[in-house]
């Protein structure tokens, strides 16, 4: 018998988040479950769009005070997700992260019943963390959830990390282990297909003996690390697929890479296997600090299931994932360019380290199996409370 899952994702659609909520909820829903998944819209401000995309049942909350501190803070929309777990009996509520529209209804939900599932998939609030920069929000907010991030963690019933540093951590802080599970995300091997290098620039015009460096993903901040190795790698492009920033073309010129910088623009889903089948390989730079080590960045599973190496920093998750399978070379910033260059000297390597990743992709990070261990947990959890209101 299907469980009924509530899924409550703070991001906008198409965005962060949502790229490990929403395939976790399309497995869950093949196989039987019945599955609602909560996310943020864009363009509605006072009422809410439901849709059922791949038998999930979407909804796209309002953002009233979209421009206030941050995605998660809209009121209409912590009050219509409020009130739709106090008005429905779900199974299973699982909160990914603990911003308020997540967390506030979880909690809430959990009142008629539900078993409270936290997601942990960032690192947010102390030293390092994505909060601890310039600009970040209000301090109040900063402080509000350093704490909240990790009490949301404790109070709930079970925890799902996407890292094992998360997994460290949601137990260092005082979860007990049998109720935390290491669930990463999956890639997305259907979306996201090998494409031979010449196809894919045929169908963009680019030269074909080009020499290109990809990147994805709206997280740009690290690429100066990249622009300084290919500051001494002089015919080497950099592309950089998604939306243009401003930024980072002011850093091209400072660095002296401008003339090899491609910002795609943004780029559909069903396109971005092309562009990165473009790239002769890809990279993935890391500052050193407590945000980068606790993430699985999205971008290196799409570069694993494009079939392409990857040149990325020595941090977290990311470093053992790219020793371990050897789909492609760690180097600290000053060696950077060094490590590009070795994998676009040897073409045998860039073939047997794409086969490698593609590989990877298709196995360590098969959703089919990581759903499998996800139902597995849930199922314990359940029993766990069973357990206790039969004492």
């Amino acid at each position: 018998m299907g469980l009924r899952l509530l899924f409550l994702n703070h991001n906008y659609r198409y965005s962060g988040t949502f790229y490990r909520a929403m395939p976790m909820a399309e497995q869950l829903a093949r196989r039987g479950h019945d599955v609602t998944l909560f996310v943020v819209s864009r363009e509605r401000r006072w009422t809410p769009a439901w849709s059922v995309v791949s038998g999930v049942r979407l909804c796209e909350a309002p953002n009233l005070a979209r421009r206030g501190t941050a995605e998660g803070y809209a009121p209409l929309d912590i009050l219509l997700r409020m009130a739709h777990a106090l008005a429905h009996r779900y199974d299973i509520i699982q909160m990914f992260d603990h911003k308020p529209n997540a967390s506030f209804a979880g909690f809430t939900g959990r009142l008629r019943g539900a078993a409270l599932v936290a997601d942990w998939a960032d690192w947010w609030g102390g030293q390092g963390s994505i909060n601890d920069r310039a600009g970040s929000g209000l301090g109040a907010v900063r402080r509000f959830e350093a704490g909240w991030e990790v009490k949301s963690k404790l109070w709930a019933d079970g925890v799902v990390t996407i890292s094992t540093v998360l997994q460290q951590r949601a137990i260092a802080v005082g979860c007990r282990p049998e109720r935390v599970a290491y669930i990463p995300t999956g890639a997305a091997t259907d979306r996201i297909r090998p494409m031979p290098l010449a196809e894919a620039r045929a169908r963009l015009g680019l030269p074909p003996d080009r020499r290109i460096v990809g990147f994805i993903g709206m997280g740009q901040g690290d690429l100066a690390i990249v622009m300084e190795a290919l500051r001494q790698l002089p015919d080497v492009w950099l592309m950089v697929i998604g939306a243009a920033n401003p930024a980072v073309a002011d850093l091209a010129r400072a660095t002296g890479i401008a003339d090899r910088l491609w910002q795609t623009g943004f780029v559909p889903d069903d396109q971005v296997g092309v562009y990165l089948g473009c790239a002769n390989l890809m990279c993935l730079p890391m500052c050193d600090r407590a945000a980068n080590r606790g993430r699985l960045p999205n971008k290196l599973l799409d570069y694993m299931a494009a079939g392409r190496p990857t040149v990325a920093s020595p941090i977290g998750d990311v470093a053992i994932i790219v020793q371990r399978y050897g789909v492609g070379l760690l180097a600290e910033d000053s060696a950077f360019f060094q490590a590009v260059w070795a994998i676009l000297e040897n073409s045998q390597l860039q073939h047997e380290m794409g086969q490698a990743a593609r590989r990877t992709a298709e196995t360590f990070f098969n959703w089919s199996s990581l759903i499998s261990q996800l139902e597995e947990f849930y199922h314990r959890i359940l029993a766990g409370q069973q357990g206790v209101r039969h004492e």
